[in-house]
C-alpha cells in the first residue's frame, strides 16, 4: 500500500513539474523597450571593457542600436579586453543619438588628456544643450567635469580623491554612497557592481523621454 502511496505522489510531482515547464515555455518574451533608441558609447585606451560590454549588451538587448566612437576607428585596448570602434569622432554627427555614454577605467582620464580632447567636450557639450541623456559609470563623470557639465548636478562615481575633487571644483555634488544617481538628463553609476541598475536607469530615463518606441 506505502509502495502504491509512494509512486501515484511521485507520477503527481512529475506531471505537475511537466505543466509547469510546460507553462514557462509558453510565456512570451519580453518586448524590448528601447526600440528605435540610438546610443554613442564614447571610449579610449585604457577603458573599462566590462563597463563598456555590459551596458551596451542590456541596451541592445532592449531594442537601442549602439555606436561605440573613439579617436581613432582601430582596436581601443582597454581593462578586461579590446574593442574595435565604429567611427573616430570626427565622423560623429551628435544629433543622430539619443543616449551618450561613457564607461570607465582610465579611458576618461585618457581622453581629457589628448591631444584631441576639445573634441570630445564639443561633442558633450552640444549633447548636453540637446536635452540627450548623458550617462557615465565609475570614472565617466571625469569627462563631464572636464566638459563643464556638471556645475550643480549631483554625480555618483568612483571613489577617485583626485576625479572627486575635479567634480566638485566644477560644481558636482558627488555622493559616492549611492551607486547609480540621476539628476536631469545625466546618469552616473560608481563602478561596474552597478552596471545592471546603471543600465536599467537609462532604458528608464529614454522610456519618460519617447515612451518604449522612439
Amino acid at each position: 500500500m506505502n509502495r502504491v502511496y509512494l509512486l501515484v505522489c511521485l507520477l503527481l510531482i512529475g506531471v505537475a513539474g511537466g505543466i509547469l515547464l510546460f507553462l514557462e515555455t509558453q510565456k512570451k518574451p519580453s518586448e524590448p523597450r528601447m526600440e528605435g533608441a540610438t546610443v554613442l558609447a564614447i571610449i579610449a585606451k585604457g577603458f573599462d571593457y566590462q563597463e563598456h560590454v555590459g551596458v551596451i549588451n542590456i541596451l541592445k538587448s532592449e531594442g537601442a542600436a549602439v555606436v561605440t566612437a573613439s579617436f581613432t576607428n582601430e582596436t581601443i585596448y582597454g581593462h578586461g579586453g579590446r574593442y574595435k570602434p565604429d567611427i573616430a569622432f570626427d565622423e560623429v554627427n551628435i544629433s543622430l543619438y539619443d543616449i551618450i555614454f561613457i564607461p570607465g577605467g582610465d579611458g576618461p582620464y585618457n581622453i581629457i588628456h589628448h591631444q584631441d580632447s576639445e573634441k570630445v567636450f564639443k561633442l558633450l557639450t552640444q549633447a548636453y544643450n540637446e536635452g540627450k541623456i548623458i550617462a557615465a559609470i565609475c570614472h565617466g563623470p571625469w569627462v563631464l567635469a572636464a566638459a563643464d557639465l556638471v556645475n550643480g548636478t549631483t554625480v555618483t562615481c568612483a571613489s577617485d580623491p583626485p576625479m572627486i575633487a575635479d567634480l566638485k571644483a566644477h560644481g558636482a555634488i558627488v555622493d559616492t554612497s549611492k551607486s547609480v544617481i540621476r539628476d536631469g538628463n545625466i546618469i552616473t553609476a560608481n563602478g561596474p557592481g552597478a552596471i545592471k541598475a546603471f543600465a536599467e536607469k537609462i532604458v528608464e530615463a529614454f522610456i519618460e523621454k519617447y515612451g518604449t518606441q522612439k
